[in-house]
């Protein structure tokens, strides 16, 4: 089972890390008519998708370390490296999609109410503590 699972992830990765060759020349011909007015649009065009790429790069290296570690020592930490691979991986579609602040929205209120229910949870355990040593 083990085996199997790391080679799937073997492939996986092998397969999202071998570059796509693209045969269009219309690339550098659109660099060859770049007009310098646009090349502050340009640098940023290119400075954001340096930014998802690399985002790309560091879920997919903790996905493949937690898989690892999953497979092989640790489940509980490889299950977390495995969450947050994901996680780092849709940092960059979350922030450039139209509903960022619905999300952000969402996971806020949802911290908040897991805070709300902890606190609760305190006081209820600190009230039953309280009646035992009472009686």
């Amino acid at each position: 089972m083990r085996l199997t699972l790391l080679s799937i992830l073997f492939f996986i990765l092998v397969a999202g890390c071998v570059p796509s060759v693209d045969t269009n020349t219309s690339i550098i011909d659109d660099l060859n008519e770049l007009d310098l007015s646009d090349s502050a649009t340009e640098a940023l065009a290119i400075g954001a998708n340096n930014g998802t790429s690399a985002f790309t790069y560091v879920g997919l290296g903790l996905f493949t370390i937690g898989a690892i570690m999953f497979a092989t020592v640790m489940r509980d930490g490889g299950l977390k490296l495995i969450a947050c691979g994901a996680v780092a991986g849709a940092v960059p579609y979350v922030v450039q999609s139209a509903y960022f602040s619905i999300i952000v929205s969402g996971a806020l209120l949802i911290a908040l109410l897991i805070a709300l229910y902890h606190l609760w949870w305190k006081v209820k355990q600190s009230e039953n503590a309280e009646e035992e040593t009472k009686s």
